[in-house]
């Protein structure tokens, strides 16, 4: 847990630097092109293994990050904080930089980002009705939805908007049932039975 901790910190600081640098040169939308087109790649895992590699060089990450930049069409600030992560041997907290980045350009523009996951794909209006949804409860002018498919989830949503969580998955569910189920006792558990019938 601590090193997830430190590592959160260090992505804080870099992200931090660099909102600054990205606010002087009011590059916010280029920017958030990069951010979005890093997480894509990032997701796919293509670089795990380049970014964690101990045994390179500081230039050698620094030649091969410059590659992936300009194949990816990154903007020259977002080549240079990559060149600045590979000089200093932090490339292995890119994802959680990337990340930070994204939470500071997301509060830039007032927009919240919720988490959801989802048993299945949603298609785009029901995208749309959820942060039409998320919009009014939350008291918020832009939502910015992140979907991601987890199909042991069964059905329903679960729901993350910063440190808050809404889970309504059918998993959760007849996790709450089981549990009722082995302590009909609990008056608590008793009302999950309801809730859950």
């Amino acid at each position: 847990m601590a090193a997830a901790s430190g590592t959160q910190d260090i992505a804080r600081r870099y992200a931090t630097a660099f909102f600054a640098l990205v606010q002087e040169q009011k590059s916010f939308d280029s920017v958030q092109k990069d951010m979005q087109v890093l997480q894509q790649v990032l997701e796919q895992g293509g670089l795990k293994n380049f970014l964690s590699n101990a045994t390179l060089t500081r230039d050698e990450q620094g030649q091969g990050m410059a590659a992936v930049a300009a194949k990816l069409g990154l903007s020259d600030i977002t080549r240079k904080l990559l060149g600045v992560l590979a000089q200093r041997r932090r490339l292995s907290v890119l994802s959680a930089v990337v990340g930070e980045i994204d939470l500071l350009l997301s509060a830039q523009k007032g927009e919240v980002t919720a988490h959801v996951t989802a048993a299945q794909a949603l298609d785009q209006s029901q995208i749309d009705q959820l942060a039409a949804s998320i919009k009014k409860t939350a008291g918020v002018q832009n939502v910015r939805v992140k979907l991601d498919i987890n199909p042991e989830i069964i059905g329903g949503l679960i729901i993350r908007i910063g440190s808050q969580q809404m889970d309504s998955s059918v998993r959760s569910k007849l996790d709450r049932m089981a549990r009722a189920l082995k302590n009909p006792q609990n008056s608590s558990d008793k009302n999950t039975m309801k809730e859950v019938a």
